[in-house]
């Protein structure tokens, strides 16, 4: 709701109270505007003792102040421009009646709704999305906000779609349309353009980081994202995978030393790692563990050592079910003392760490745990 001062906020109107007569007089009437489906106030100055007679063309409805100095209309049909009178009575002592004073009023439309558009995910460290209506008005301005603040200036209809420009800022767009003749016609635009940015992935490698020369393995990296750009140093091959929609690349490493395999992709929302991951190989020849020890062993018998050669690392050793271990048979043990307590075919493995090279696999040897012999009874006749 607005308030009218002498019936225009637009014009200055000249009202001479003539105390003689009771007349009022207007120098110039202009059309004013007003809002359908809106209730706003018109008055005159009052004077003490007067009556007011109020007659609207149409338009609308009179809805309380009648007899007063200040009424209030509630607008209901578009167009005009409707004729809204005043005659003002001096009854306190003569009864004049002054000379009629009119308002010509113009009922303007409510702006027509439009959809907001832009909604969207855009990569961290990019230019935005564009915020804008998939039309507008003529005579309408439009007012972005976000997150229900004004932003930016208005910006005046083309009878087009419209732009806002790029926005980078997360969270969510509104557009409000205004009458370019009458602010009270206000009007909230249909929906809202929410953005969100999208971070950037960090590809992840799993594989082996040291490989014998000549031999193939499987790189891996997160599935179900596009674009893939796989990258292998000079010293490799691959045989499968490897393309733009694989998450997966098979290497036949050829040239022993440092080499490299990397990737890069598009995750879900479109964006690309900053940068291609780059995963470390070390291509050479891979230790082969030797076990050295006693077999056959009888069964029950303790102090059993068995040796792999010295100054690795990461000793990993596994004795059977029917041998337990005493003493070694830790990471950095080159040695492990076993008592068999089954018989039968036992074994004892054991792998390690070369520098940068693992085994392929473990060593094992087999031992063959013989049982005790059963004597039988003495005899004597």
């Amino acid at each position: 709701m607005k308030t009218k001062l002498h019936f225009s906020k637009s014009l200055i109107v000249l009202l001479i109270s003539m105390t003689s007569l009771g007349v009022w007089a207007q120098s110039t009437v202009n059309p004013d505007h007003a809002c359908i489906n809106s209730t706003e106030d018109y008055w005159v100055i009052n004077t003490p003792g007067s009556t007011y007679n109020w007659v609207l063309s149409g338009g609308g409805n009179i809805t309380t102040g009648q007899g007063s100095s200040a009424i209030k209309i509630n607008w209901t049909s578009i167009g005009g421009p409707y004729v809204l009178t005043v005659t003002e009575t001096y009854t306190s002592t003569t009864g004049c009646e002054g000379l009629p004073v009119t308002l010509n009023i113009i009922v303007d439309p409510l702006p027509t709704p439009f959809n907001v558009t832009g909604t969207g995910g855009y990569c961290i460290g990019g230019a935005g999305l564009p915020v804008g209506l998939s039309d507008s008005e003529l005579g309408v301005n439009y007012q972005l906000k976000f997150n229900g603040v004004n932003s930016g200036g208005l910006v005046p209809g083309t009878g087009n779609p419209i732009s806002f420009g790029n926005k980078t800022a997360e969270g969510t767009y509104t557009v409000v349309a205004t009458s370019a003749l009458e602010t009270a016609c206000t009007v909230n635009m249909t929906g809202s353009a929410i953005i969100t940015i999208i971070a950037l992935p960090i590809p992840t490698i799993s594989g082996l980081s040291a490989i014998q020369t000549a031999l193939s393995t499987v790189y891996i990296t997160e599935a179900g994202m596009s674009n893939y750009v796989w990258t292998i140093s000079a010293g490799g091959t691959i045989t499968a995978g490897g393309g733009s929609t694989n998450n997966t690349v098979t290497v036949v490493w050829n040239t022993a030393g440092p080499q490299t395999v990397s990737v890069n992709y598009q995750n879900l929302g479109g964006c690309s790692a900053a940068s291609a991951t780059l995963f470390n190989v070390t291509v050479g020849v891979l230790p082969v563990p030797t076990i050295t020890g006693p077999s056959p062993i009888c069964v029950y018998t303790g102090n059993n050592v068995y040796t792999t050669e010295a100054g690795m690392t990461n000793y990993l050793w596994t004795v059977s079910a029917g041998g337990t271990i005493t003493a070694g048979g830790g990471t950095t043990n080159n040695t492990v003392t076993v008592t068999w307590n089954t018989a039968g075919l036992q074994t004892v493995s054991v792998n390690y760490t070369n520098g940068a090279y693992t085994a392929a696999s473990p060593t094992v040897k087999a031992i063959t745990v013989s049982p005790l012999p059963v004597t039988s009874p003495i005899w004597h006749n």
